[in-house]
């Protein structure tokens, strides 16, 4: 938030031989970016995508832009619950689909 791409570039490099980051275009820069970032061209590397999807559930479903302003125990508390309903929701749709081999992002079909 309010800060570009490429101030991440410094972040990754502490990671780097550790992960491996997918990121868009907007990484680059003109030292180059660190050997564990890989820039994407658009279409490229679709698995980012759902992880994107994921993140916009957790923004939209679980108010997680909003945690800025808390005490560290209650955004603790507030990760920790969002995991379970993230991890419990992906196990029951494994169960109610067991022949699908990739899940389907969506949150809706849980919804109340």
């Amino acid at each position: 938030m309010n800060a570009h791409d490429q101030d991440f570039n410094e972040e990754s490099e502490k990671l780097a031989g550790k992960t491996l980051t997918l990121t868009d275009l907007g990484f680059r820069c003109k030292e180059g970016a660190p050997t564990n970032i890989k820039l994407c061209e658009k279409g490229s590397w679709n698995e980012r995508m759902i992880i994107e999807t994921a993140f916009s559930m957790l923004t939209v479903v679980c108010r997680m832009k909003k945690l800025f302003h808390r005490v560290s125990d209650y955004i603790e508390a507030h990760l920790a619950y969002t995991m379970t309903m993230f991890n419990g929701l992906l196990a029951l749709y494994h169960e109610l689909h067991p022949d699908v081999p990739e899940p389907k992002m969506s949150i809706a079909e849980f919804s109340l």
